[in-house]
Order: structure tokens, then C-alpha cells, then sequence
């Protein structure tokens, strides 16, 4: 299986290609220049001019992912132009959506509330309160949570860990209830449901860290997921994130990155071969998982994979901030690359300091 032009929702809809074209010079090994780089471009590239501003050329969909990165970017290499671009983003959301927000969506919105005069009260935390409010109120939250089926469990995790932590954020009623859900859908996770199986686990990881504790809870109690899940909990987890990195002393090329499949396979069942290894997004949500998991439990002594995932995510960042599909620079390139990279570049260095890799 050939990994998709964006991982995350790729089986949901198809995005356009932006930039083709020979691979750039050399990598960063420094992390604010990288972090420069891809946050200038990001700016550079959205559009301010017109009836509808706000969004990226062809990514509308993916405004909130971008818009985090550039949020983030500004913890690392502060520009006010960046903060700027954030909120014209956010904007568009507030517009386009319609209330009813995407989980990405929701959690740019979170983040433009923290970086307010007033966090506890703001118009971008507002929405957010008033769409996890009418989310109870009118269609439920179980039965929101709901409407999932059928669909991808992996995508399906990526949504509800991007909607259980803004849930917290805003302390909504029934933020538990997006916890839960969380859980329940990352037990359907498996190499057969799932096309990216790594990156649910690693996003899954990220958001159970950062909303409680990752204890003895079973992630499948009463048996009714996928095998793979059989007597995990959730303290099991970044120790089984762990497990699908690509290990740094093998020579392989990947290094550093996660696999996309938990049999660390290609997938393609004697077809044409793909990587096993080395894909942008899986290993963001593989390496948030982990500083997640690091930050809540220091206990877990994860610096040296985290520094490790750190180095990986810079190999995949062209001379121009350009990101790829690919950390080895092939492949589609797409915005929301890029604001996912900026996004684990920043949660990284909360817990391993951002200083250059050479």
C-alpha cells in the first residue's frame, strides 16, 4: 500500500499536489532555523488577498493543522507575522466551518485562545465551548462520536484526540465521554481496519497523555477490538509506540522515524514495494506521542528516541522549508506537512532542548 498525499484523511478525500519537483539541498540539523524556514514559508503561501482569505491553495480542510504550527513555530522563533497568519487562519474556521468544527479545527482554535490577553475568555475559546455544548445538547456527544462508523478507525482516532484535548481545554461537560471514545476507536485500530495504524496509536498516545493518566485502564476491556489491543493498557502505550520505531544504530536510513504498520511491513502483499518506514506524519504523531508521554511520566526515560525522532522529522525539511511525504525528501508536498512538523518540532523541545543535532 502506497502511503497517501495526506496520511491522515487521505481515505477520506483526495488532495491536489501543490509542488513537485527534485529534492533540495541539504537537510537542517539546527531546529529554530529549521523552524524559521518552514514557518516563513507557511506565512508567505496562505492566502491573504480576496473574497476568502485565510486557508492555504487547496487545503482548505486542513486550515486547522496549519494554522497550529504556525502558532507553534512562535514558542521556538517568535514573529508576529506568524501570529498574524494563525489568526486569519483561524478566522477562515470560524467562517467556513460553521460551528461545526473539524478536530484539528477545533484545537487551532484552542491554541489561539492560550495566546490571548485573556485564555478564560475569548472569542476562539467561545466557539469552541459552544460547539462541544451543542454537540451534547442536540445530537449527544455518543451519538456524534457515532457518526464514525464505517469509516477508517485510524482517521477516526486523528479527529477524536484532536477533539478530547480541546474538549479539556474548554472543560466541556462531557469531556470524558471524548476520552472514552478515543479509547474505544484506537481498540479497532489494526494493520486490516487501518491504513495508518502507527500514526493512531501515536496521536492516540499524545492525546491520553496529555487529558489523564495513562494507567491500568484496558484499552479494550470487554474484548470487542482488534487483537492486537488483547490485555494492552494504557501505561502499555508509549512503551508500545516505542516499539515501532526504527531503531538508531542499524544503518537503516530511516532511522529515527516510526514504521506506518505494526507488522513493519509495506503492506503490499508481494506487490510493488513501498517504504515501511520514513513517513512524515507517522512519525509527527509517533514522536508526539512520546514527548506526551515523556512530559506527563519523566520516569520513562524517552530523551534519547525523542532526540532521535527530532533528528528524522529534520532530514524531511528542504533548504526552502519545503516538507515532503517522505523524511527522505520524495514524494508529495503539502502545507499540512508542514504545519504538523512545525507542531512536533515545538512539543519536542518541551522535553528535550531544541539545540542543533550535528
Amino acid at each position: 500500500m502506497k502511503k497517501g498525499p495526506s496520511a491522515i484523511i487521505s481515505c477520506i478525500m483526495l488532495l491536489i499536489i501543490l509542488t513537485t519537483g527534485v529534492v533540495a539541498a541539504q537537510p537542517f540539523n539546527d531546529v529554530n532555523n529549521a523552524t524559521e524556514a518552514v514557518a516563513d514559508r507557511l506565512e508567505t503561501e496562505q492566502i491573504k488577498e480576496g473574497d476568502i482569505v485565510g486557508f492555504w491553495p487547496e487545503e482548505n480542510d486542513f486550515t486547522g493543522s496549519i494554522a497550529i504550527g504556525l502558532i507553534d513555530a512562535c514558542k521556538l522563533v517568535y514573529k508576529p507575522e506568524y501570529l498574524a497568519s494563525a489568526e486569519l487562519g483561524g478566522y477562515y474556521i470560524l467562517d467556513y466551518a460553521a460551528g461545526n468544527f473539524l478536530g484539528d479545527e477545533s484545537l487551532a482554535l484552542t491554541r489561539l485562545s492560550q495566546i490571548t490577553e485573556n485564555p478564560l475568555d475569548n472569542i476562539w475559546r467561545a466557539a469552541v465551548r459552544d460547539f462541544y455544548a451543542n454537540v451534547k445538547n442536540i445530537s449527544t456527544t455518543e451519538g456524534y462520536i457515532a457518526q464514525y462508523a464505517g469509516k477508517d478507525p485510524s482517521t477516526t482516532v486523528f479527529y477524536l484526540a484532536n477533539h478530547t484535548v480541546a474538549a479539556y481545554y474548554v472543560d466541556a461537560n462531557d469531556r470524558l465521554i471524548w476520552r472514552e471514545g478515543l479509547i474505544d476507536w484506537l481498540s479497532q485500530v489494526d494493520d486490516d481496519s487501518s491504513n495508518f495504524p502507527v500514526l493512531g496509536l501515536g496521536i492516540a498516545t499524545w492525546a491520553l497523555a496529555k487529558t489523564g493518566p495513562l494507567d491500568d485502564k484496558l484499552v479494550d476491556p470487554f474484548g470487542t477490538g482488534a487483537a492486537y489491543w488483547s490485555g494492552v493498557t494504557l501505561a502499555d502505550l508509549p512503551q508500545l509506540l516505542l516499539s515501532h520505531q526504527v531503531p538508531v544504530d542499524d544503518g537503516d536510513p530511516n532511522q529515527g522515524s516510526f514504521y506506518w504498520r505494526f507488522d513493519h511491513s509495506d503492506g503490499t502483499d508481494g506487490g510493488t514495494p513501498s517504504e515501511v518506514a520514513g513517513y512524515t506524519e507517522d512519525t509527527v504523531f509517533g514522536a508526539l506521542g512520546l514527548a506526551a508521554a515523556a512530559k506527563a511520566n519523566p520516569d520513562l526515560d524517552l530523551d534519547y528516541a525523542i532526540a532521535a525522532a527530532r533528528q528524522a522529522l529534520l532530514q524531511g525539511i528542504d533548504s526552502i522549508g519545503r516538507v515532503y511525504e517522505h523524511l527522505s525528501q520524495t514524494g508529495t508536498i503539502y502545507n499540512t506537512y508542514a504545519g504538523e512538523i512545525l507542531q512536533a518540532l515545538r512539543e519536542l523541545a518541551e522535553v528535550v532542548e531544541p539545540q542543533a543535532d550535528n
